[in-house]
C-alpha cells in the first residue's frame, strides 16, 4: 500500500519530458482508446441482450466483434501498464534484498518483457501480411481478418519501446545513478 501512496504523490508532479514525456502521452492515448473500444463492446453487448431477449434480434456477430475488440482493447493497456512498472509482481522472494538488487533483477524482468514484446510484435506483422495475402475473413461477419491483428501492431510496438525504456531506468537504478 506504501508503494501505491508513493507513486500516487510523484504523479502530483509535473509531466515527463523528452522520450519519458512521448512515451506517457502515446501510452496513455493508446489506453484511453483501449477503454473507449470496451465501451463500445459494453454498449453491443448491452443492444445484443436486449435485442435477441425481447425482440429475437441479437446484433449479427456480436460474438465475432467481442472477441476482435477484446483483443485490441486489452492489447492498448499493456504499454502504459510497462512505462509506470505496474505489472502483476510477486516480491515475496525479494522483499529482503537491496534497492539495487531489486532494481537488477527489475532490468532483467524488463528486458525479457522487451524482447519478448518485439517478437510478438515482429509475428503479429507478420500475422497481417498473411493473412492479407490469403484474404482471410471472419465467419460470420467476413470482416478481413488482417483488420483487427493489424491494430494489434501499434500496441505492441509501443509495448517494446515502453519496455527499453524500463530496462534503462532499471539499469540505472542498479547502477546507483540517479533516475
Amino acid at each position: 500500500m506504501a508503494e501505491y501512496v508513493e507513486r500516487a504523490d510523484a504523479r502530483s508532479e509535473s509531466p515527463p519530458s523528452g522520450v519519458a514525456g512521448m512515451l506517457s502521452r502515446a501510452a496513455t492515448w493508446l489506453a484511453m482508446s483501449g477503454g473507449f473500444v470496451f465501451c463500445a463492446l459494453i454498449a453491443m453487448s448491452i443492444v445484443s441482450i436486449v435485442g435477441r431477449k425481447l425482440f429475437s434480434s441479437p446484433v449479427q456477430g456480436d460474438v465475432e466483434l467481442m472477441q476482435m475488440g477484446a483483443a485490441v482493447g486489452a492489447a492498448a493497456f499493456l504499454p502504459l501498464c510497462e512505462l509506470h512498472d505496474n505489472h502483476i509482481k510477486v516480491d515475496a522472494l525479494t522483499s529482503w534484498m537491496g534497492g539495487p538488487a531489486r532494481a537488477a533483477l527489475d532490468t532483467v524482468a524488463h528486458l525479457m518483457l522487451t524482447v519478448a514484446a518485439a517478437a510478438i510484435t515482429w509475428r503479429t506483422g507478420m500475422a497481417v501480411r498473411d493473412a492479407m495475402s490469403y484474404g482471410e475473413v471472419s465467419t460470420l461477419l467476413s470482416v478481413p481478418v488482417w483488420q483487427p491483428v493489424a491494430l494489434l501492431v501499434p500496441s505492441f510496438a509501443l509495448l517494446t519501446l515502453c519496455g527499453l525504456y524500463r530496462v534503462v531506468l532499471s539499469f540505472n537504478q542498479a547502477r546507483g545513478r540517479s533516475v
